[in-house]
């Protein structure tokens, strides 16, 4: 008979701590990471209460605001995630021997299609253009960077699920066969990372990250340190490497898809290697200036810091939106900048992004530069902008939108122009 009381008493506790932690709060419990909005509690109305809506959104609240709820999330993920091989994160995939994928780079490596054939080869024909004028005017190299995806590099890990799927040609093999067919500069580290991978000593994308580990973009700097001098003939600062410390514990990106599910304990995940290494710059010589359009990939050649001592500035368009270091501190966006302006104080262009960007490296810079520069009358984007500008009603919707969104007239207009010009462009076979 004690022992049921207790139990009773014991089941009560359990049921009423949650309760008492919600509203005096005395354990402090780890926040979750990622964005979470808690949902706020509903407007009582009588219309609300019938159509059930306001039942649900108080039970979400209810839900969102529990005591301890963080430990009950991170409990109930770990279960998950040690038990079913199942991940709650965003579009986050566990494969086998529980390697870690973004289902972006499984799709990518099944080649599903985001860009058609026809998209692609136009924007070759851009870049192509923006590539020479750049050059011949200006000195100015543009090169298309592409750092390895995990799908691509390793295959054999994904789940049986998604591997029985029919496999097509990928975006980014079709995108650099023509790029490279095309004479435009291209440097893939794909290849060369496939080539490393049953030899190198330490993992160049871990398990538990989505990106390449702080080894495998060394290894790829030290490539494009030289791949820059061949092509430019420049001499670029030198990269000596003193020694490589390992850890059991990930540092800085290397286990950046597990801080986003949550567990209680981390994720398994092997020796990783950290390169130390130094810099020799000829003082007699000035740094080279870059500019990269870039995806996610690119901070960790950002905070190593391995920009900061090959280039004389550090110049980042995330996205072809946001503007670093700048946005670190306060937001700025590209359309903020004059483009003209910020690409030719550069030595190199760099459109770095992983995939190729599905075929669209740069994520619409193409569209911009081109536009800039191809000041001919067959621009295609540019007849698009003169009917915009000779149409009283269309001209008069631009100016409303620029009002709104306190931007310059010419900066809608063109946005506008470059959008229009695609989705034909997509809806052509």
């Amino acid at each position: 008979m004690l022992i049921k009381r207790f139990l009773l008493f014991f089941i009560f506790l359990l049921l009423i701590f949650p309760a008492f932690q919600k509203e005096f709060n005395p354990i402090i419990s780890k926040s979750l990471k990622g964005a979470f909005t808690p949902a706020p509690k509903p407007a009582a109305s009588c219309s609300a209460f019938m159509n059930g809506s306001f039942q649900q959104q108080y039970r979400q609240n209810i839900e969102d605001s529990v005591g301890f709820r963080p430990d009950f999330v991170r409990l109930y993920n770990q279960i998950d995630f040690s038990l079913f091989s199942i991940a709650h994160a965003d579009q986050i995939v566990v494969g086998k021997n529980n390697e870690l994928f973004s289902k972006d780079y499984i799709d990518g490596y099944l080649g599903k299609s985001v860009f058609g054939k026809r998209f692609m080869d136009d924007k070759i024909r851009m870049l192509k253009y923006v590539q020479n004028y750049l050059w011949e005017t200006k000195r100015i190299m543009v090169i298309v960077m592409i750092p390895p995806d995990k799908g691509s590099f390793y295959p054999e890990l994904i789940p049986d699920r998604f591997l029985k799927m029919e496999r097509h040609q990928t975006n980014r093999d079709y995108f650099t066969k023509k790029a490279h067919e095309a004479g435009i500069n291209v440097l893939d580290f794909n290849p060369y990372f496939s080539a490393l991978k049953h030899t190198s000593r330490y993992r160049l994308i871990p398990s538990t990250g989505i990106h390449w580990s702080d080894y495998g973009s060394y290894l790829a700097a030290d490539s494009a340190i030289r791949y820059f001098e061949k092509e430019k003939g420049i001499v670029m600062p030198k990269m000596i490497l003193d020694s490589i410390q390992t850890s059991t514990s990930p540092r800085n990106l290397d286990d950046d898809i597990n801080k986003t599910m949550n567990l209680i304990w981390n994720a398994p995940h092997e020796i990783l290697a950290y390169p130390c290494y130094h810099f020799v710059t000829d003082t007699t010589r000035s740094k080279p200036a870059a500019l990269f359009i870039a995806d996610s990939y690119i901070w960790g050649w950002y905070h190593q810091p391995i920009i900061k001592n090959l280039f004389r500035n550090q110049e980042i368009w995330y996205y072809d939106y946001a503007v670093y270091p700048e946005s670190q501190t306060k937001m700025k966006y590209t359309w903020e900048i004059n483009l003209r302006e910020a690409i030719e104080r550069q030595d190199f262009v760099i459109l770095f992004q992983v995939g190729a960007g599905n075929g669209n490296p740069g994520a619409g810079i193409i569209d911009r530069l081109y536009t800039e520069y191809d000041t001919t009358r067959g621009n295609p984007i540019r007849k698009i902008e003169n009917e915009i500008l000779k149409s009283p009603s269309w001209l008069s919707k631009e100016k409303q939108k620029a009002t709104e969104r306190k931007l310059p007239l010419a900066i809608i207009v063109r946005s506008d122009a470059i959008n229009l010009y695609n989705t034909e462009l997509l809806k052509k076979k």
